[in-house]
């Protein structure tokens, strides 16, 4: 049965191990009770003896008083009377021969058995001198019988009495033995029945034990198992033993480990691979460029990091849509596959980025920096391609960073990060492919350290109001002004515009400073406007200021909030950032309109806009950018241009405004295209505002 217990399920298991110690109990209940009643009987048995036995003698000892009785009777009656006393004693005579024969019967051979004869050999005696008394009264010798009857009668009785107390002494000692032995066999059965109890319980134990060895064993088994899978081992197999319910867990254990491992190394695969291009993501190829760089740097190697971008991906997506893109995609990746067919590491970083890592050979005589312009220069000729995609032609280019290991650092995540930052400032500059230069890495960290110097700024006025004064070209008369923000930084001191306004605006910033300028010329037009100054304020708004849908009512709200007419307040928007913003921001300039605020185009002439596209605005005014001024008065073509763009405003019916007048010259050829209003440096610089109010209050128009 130990052999079988393991190969059977754990059910059948448990019932065959409790059926066998129900059985086991029970043949010991059963034994315990065959010798109790055995006992029981055997006590029933001696009481019962013992106490027949102490009848019979009672009955003999009472036979023979009672003859003796009947023989003093004898002694002193009549002959008739004697004639019944006779028959009186016959009859005791019987039953004492009757109870004789039954105890003789009873006792067995030995001490009880001789004081049985002794007794009975007493009673002859006895019987004899009873008889003999009795003739000598049948002879009527009364005097030879009374003393015969005294005598030896009488001592014959004394002996019989003593022969059955010995024979009832004998009887309680024989009586006083069994009840003994019985003790002892009753002592020596209750031993018995406690050995098997003991041993029932030790088999019990024993076959609990190996139960729970078979059930525990194999379920420790599989949750060590269990756990190391959990772990990750997923190649970990936990061993099946039989066929009961915990092998079946086991198996389903295993099964569950071989799906899971399958479905981490599918997961696996997935997050290292590129499912549409077929390279290592951005995590596994820096893995995969670590291991290679490792002995690179170990026998003073040098390997080469290309970080590449698609141009104008998102702009095939959203035109030709995301089937054009990818396979854009596909086809730069099949090129990079092409060209670095061994010894290089690929990868896609995610959109249409891709990097290469591959090592460089010895430089003999060449700069690392020259062998990374020969392989940009490889790259670009092999990527760089017309794309065909169901009948239309897409010219696919790219934009391309590099860093040198060694030299920018000595790991592939590093390399990455910089190579990034030297493609964007590719893109940047709009040249095909820069290398990484470590002074960019700086301006980017101060950059980013002034992300939070600027929120700072704003927070706590750290930012300053400039106003540079806007006059009529024809009189001189002050018309209004056009503020500027400057930074007085704690620490670095002030800041140009140049140095934070375009980093705001690439992080979003430039919302805050727009809101913080609007807050301050709104506040400024307030003071001039009570006393009873109509100059007007020009503020810069950004690109990402008009696509704030917000904007309208803030505006209206610091507008109201003063109290303050509307046209005093000029909104000036760039031609680019108009251009770059798209239709949306057009229906955001005809609320402004609507509102009262007076419109401008600053820096027109830098972008691409077309007669048409002006016409849709709802504008005021237009700011002829400085590059068309500087220098105007000595070339007669250009002088002939900035008169075509101030009819061109006017046909517009918009106010033409001059930026950046230097020279009294400048001034002359302004004046003589019939420019509106005119700025720069001739008439004054950017001010802080108390010092423009002492600018304003001494300002004579010449």
């Amino acid at each position: 049965m130990l052999s079988l217990l393991p190969r059977l399920r754990i059910g059948p298991r448990l019932s065959l191990v409790f059926s066998f110690l129900l059985v086991l109990l029970l043949l010991v209940a059963g034994m315990a009770i065959t010798r109790f009643g055995h006992f029981s009987q055997a006590l029933t048995k001696l009481v019962a003896e013992q106490a027949q036995t102490a009848e019979l003698i009672t009955d003999i000892s009472a036979g023979s008083e009672d003859a003796a009785r009947k023989l003093l009777v004898l002694i002193s009656a009549k002959r008739d009377q004697r004639v019944l006393a006779y028959t009186a004693i016959d009859a005791a005579n019987q039953r004492l021969n009757k109870a004789l024969s039954q105890l003789e019967l009873r006792l067995p051979a030995g001490p009880r058995h001789e004081a049985f004869m002794l007794m009975r050999g007493r009673l002859e005696e006895y019987r004899a001198h009873y008889g003999f008394t009795a003739d000598l009264l049948e002879a009527e010798l009364f005097e030879e019988a009374r003393r015969m009857l005294g005598n030896e009668t009488e001592a014959s009785l004394s002996r019989l009495a003593e022969a059955i107390r010995d024979l009832s002494s004998a009887e309680q000692v024989a009586s006083f033995a069994e009840a003994t032995r019985l003790r002892e066999q009753i002592a020596s059965d209750r031993d018995a029945v406690l050995l098997a109890c003991l041993l029932a319980l030790v088999l019990g134990l024993g076959l609990a034990a190996l139960v729970t060895r078979s059930i525990t064993g194999p379920l420790s088994k599989t949750e060590a198992g269990a756990g190391l899978i959990a772990a990750g081992n997923y190649e970990h197999r936990i061993d099946r033993q039989g066929s009961d319910e915990v092998s079946r867990v086991s198996g389903a254990v295993n099964t569950l480990a071989q799906a899971v491992g399958d479905r981490e190394r599918q997961l696996q695969h997935q997050a290292n691979i590129d499912l549409l291009t077929g390279l290592a993501q951005r995590a596994h190829f820096i893995k995969l460029g670590d291991e290679q760089l490792q002995p690179l740097l170990a026998n003073g190697g040098a390997a080469l990091l290309l970080c590449l971008d698609v141009d104008r991906l998102k702009t095939i997506n959203n035109i030709l849509g995301f089937e054009a893109g990818d396979a854009v995609l596909v086809g730069a990746a099949d090129k990079l596959r092409d060209l670095f067919a061994g010894g290089a590491c690929l990868g896609r970083l995610g959109g249409g980025t891709f990097v290469v890592l591959l090592p460089l050979p010895p430089a003999q005589g060449t700069s690392h920096a020259l062998q990374a312009q020969a392989q940009a220069d490889k790259v670009l000729q092999a990527v760089q391609h017309i794309v065909c995609w169901q009948g239309q032609t897409l010219d696919l280019s790219i934009s391309l960073g590099m860093t040198l290991f060694p030299e920018h650092g000595q790991g592939c995540e590093a390399l990455v990060r910089l190579a990034e930052q030297a493609m964007f400032e590719s893109k940047r500059l709009r040249s095909h492919a820069s290398l990484y230069v470590p002074t960019l890495e700086a301006a980017r960290k101060q950059q980013l350290s002034l992300l939070s110097d600027l929120q700072e700024a704003v927070a706590h006025n750290h930012l300053r109001q400039f106003l540079q004064p806007k006059v009529s070209a024809r009189d001189g008369s002050l018309q209004g002004v056009e503020a500027l923000v400057r930074w007085q930084h704690p620490v670095r001191g002030w800041l140009p515009p140049s140095d934070f306004v375009p980093f705001a605006e690439q992080t979003g910033r430039i919302r805050q400073i727009t809101q913080w300028m609007l807050e301050r010329a709104v506040r400024t037009l307030s003071a001039w406007h009570a006393q009873g100054l109509s100059l007007s304020i020009a503020v810069n708004v950004s690109t990402l200021d008009l696509q704030d849908p917000s904007l309208v009512g803030r505006v209206a709200t610091l507008l109201s909030q003063a109290n303050l007419p509307p046209h005093l307040l000029h909104l000036e928007l760039t031609e680019s950032g108009l251009m770059a913003a798209g239709p949306e921001p057009i229906q955001m300039l005809h609320a402004l309109h609507e509102l009262g605020v007076k419109l401008s185009i600053d820096d027109f002439g830098t972008g691409q806009s077309s007669l048409a596209y002006l016409q849709m605005l709802p504008v005021h005014e237009l700011k002829i950018d400085r590059s068309f001024v500087d220098g105007v008065n000595f070339d007669a073509r250009r002088q002939e241009l900035l008169g075509s763009i101030v009819k061109l405003g006017h046909s517009l019916r918009l106010t033409v405004t001059a930026e950046g007048v230097e020279t009294e010259a400048e001034m002359a050829v302004l004046r003589n295209a019939g420019c509106d209003l005119v700025q720069g440096y001739l008439l004054a610089k950017p001010m802080d505002t108390p010092v423009f109010e002492q600018w304003r209050e001494g300002y004579r128009p010449a």
